[in-house]
């Protein structure tokens, strides 16, 4: 492991899928099922502009189609998908797409350009939390009409309205579940009240991709069934079936004994204990989303720099990276992640009780205070939020741990109905500093009703006009050496002004096969596929 982590913090693992390597095993599940382990406590809808997490964005990539794809193996590198090809205008403000031919939905409707057009028109005017993503380039409901079209049925152009980074556009469709294309005529017959068919949809499929959606029993089981009219070729296996374990334990038993292939949520102690079993595989990717503690500025307390600077200072930043996110994550503190231009060496930042006593006292909360700190149940959340419980109480500040699935946690955080927070994000499926910046610091309109949900500026209340400023003069500076330049100043202003997220760990997303699982490659957008995947038996 220490070999590892010392080439990752080297910058070495942008390009790179780690292994362990290992011998084979026999499994008990079917030869022509793959079975995966994990906790579904954070899929709550297979809406795919209404998707909340990493467990359901897997779900609804071997479901969906979207018109260009990302390659897992190299990241920035885009991919056709259902857009046989794509061209970007020399001012960088229209792309345009040409579709491949003869492409069915599950339903035998056939796919159009028209069909695109319309999932973007409903992820925008359903004000879906993935839709923010376009909204983020000035698309709305008001103007997508003009700005999304479809020329013919083989022809998607976009119109990006504002200036921006076009490439930005580009990882939007391809990452993002509101550029997946949805079966329209599908959907519209099963609308219900002017819904858009959202009722209906969030546990049915409508989609092209090499897996239909035969079974969903929410914190049960999900059921993915082999489509053999896909337009590449059919997967290799018959059915995924995702199995409810929220426990990394029983995880890790079942994946032993041979009962589940693959297993996504395992404890760092598990994956420890299974480093040398020659029956298992740990596959380890660097992500670039952040582990952080993050504030709800509309809360008196964290509206003050003192309070959040202690804050900063009440986060066992060596503990937690050493004891628990190995497997999970590695230690970072900046906002940019590791690799990509203007990323910045670590500041440096030590759990000081003193100093975090000292500048609540200057706040005005000499006794500290208390508060709620909400999290997911999973690991490594719920470790990370108990070690930070520990550290803010040595300070005075009593913190009641309020833990449950993603609703409870991150809808509590899109309605801004929270006071402290652990979790994961960051833009980190965007390999562009942009997306980083854009999703942590930027917040464009503060206002309660803008509902930028995918800002978590907008989310923690967050405004700082000059960095939103340094943020959109950085993404459209043409000159590399200047812009990289500019995202590093970015950062030291970032760090003087103390936002509301303050990160401990940037992203290692760690999953475990069973040796026999072959043509698994893990995608660090959380979008893999599992088409190609197969069984050496």
């Amino acid at each position: 492991m220490t070999a590892i982590f010392r080439a990752i913090g080297a910058g070495l693992f942008a390009l790179a899928i780690i292994a362990w390597p290992v011998g084979r095993g026999d499994a008990a599940t079917p030869d022509d099922q793959i079975v995966v382990g994990l906790s579904m406590t954070n899929i709550l809808a297979l809406d795919p502009p209404f998707q909340t997490g990493r467990e359901s964005l897997e779900v609804l990539a071997n479901v969906y189609d979207s018109l260009i794809d990302s390659d897992p193996r190299e990241r920035g590198k885009l991919l056709p998908g259902l857009a046989e090809s794509w061209t970007v205008s020399e001012d960088g403000q229209t792309i345009t797409f040409k579709l491949r031919k003869g492409v069915r939905f599950h339903s035998g409707n056939p796919l159009t350009a028209r069909d695109f057009v319309w999932s973007v028109t409903r992820a925008l005017k359903t004000q879906s939390t993935q839709g923010s993503n376009w909204k983020i380039s000035g698309f709305t409901a008001d103007n997508v009409a003009e700005t999304v079209t479809a020329p013919d049925d083989e022809t998607v152009v976009i119109r990006i309205p504002q200036r921006t980074d076009p490439t930005l556009v580009l990882y939007t469709v391809a990452h993002n579940t509101a550029g997946m294309v949805l079966d329209s005529k599908l959907v519209m017959e099963h609308e219900k009240d002017g819904d858009l068919g959202q009722a209906w949809l969030a546990t049915n499929d409508a989609g092209s991709g090499p897996y239909t959606l035969r079974n969903w029993q929410p914190n049960n089981i999900i059921m993915l069934e082999r489509f053999d009219g896909y337009w590449r070729e059919p997967a290799k296996m018959r059915r995924v079936i995702y199995r409810h374990m929220p426990e990394p334990q029983t995880q890790r038993l079942a994946i032993e004994r041979g009962d589940i292939d693959i297993a996504m949520n395992l404890s760092v102690a598990d994956m420890e204990a299974l480093k040398n079993n020659k029956d298992v595989v740990i596959n380890s990717a660097p992500g670039g989303n952040m582990y952080y503690l993050a504030v709800n500025m509309k809360d008196e307390k964290f509206a003050k720099k003192n309070v959040r600077l202690a804050l900063r200072y009440l986060i066992d930043y060596d503990g937690i990276n050493k004891t628990i996110m190995p497997f999970y994550g590695f230690y970072h503190q900046r906002p940019i992640q590791i690799g990509l231009p203007g990323s910045l060496p670590d500041p440096g930042y030590k759990l000081d009780v003193d100093q975090a006593k000292k500048l609540l006292a200057e706040a005005g909360y000499p006794d500290g205070f208390s508060t709620t700190l909400r999290v997911l149940s999973d690991p490594p959340f719920i470790d990370a939020a108990t070690s930070i419980q520990g550290t803010l109480a040595q300070a005075g500040i009593k913190a009641e741990i309020i833990s449950g699935n993603g609703d409870a946690v991150y809808g509590a955080m899109r309605e801004r109905k929270f006071d402290l927070l652990v979790g994961r994000g960051g833009g980190g499926t965007d390999p562009h500093p942009h997306s980083n910046l854009r999703n942590q610091l930027y917040n464009p309109d503060n206002r309660d009703e803008a509902k930028l949900t995918s800002f978590q500026g907008w989310r923690t209340a967050f405004y700082d006009e000059k960095l939103n400023q340094l943020i959109d003069a950085a993404l459209l500076e043409p000159d590399p050496d200047k812009q990289k330049k500019m995202y590093e100043e970015i950062q030291l202003y970032a760090e003087d002004v103390v936002p509301s997220i303050q990160p401990f760990s940037q992203a290692l997303d760690s999953v475990v096969t069973r040796a026999d699982v072959k043509g698994y490659v893990y995608h660090y957008a959380w979008t893999t596929r599992y088409r190609e995947v197969t069984k050496a038996r």
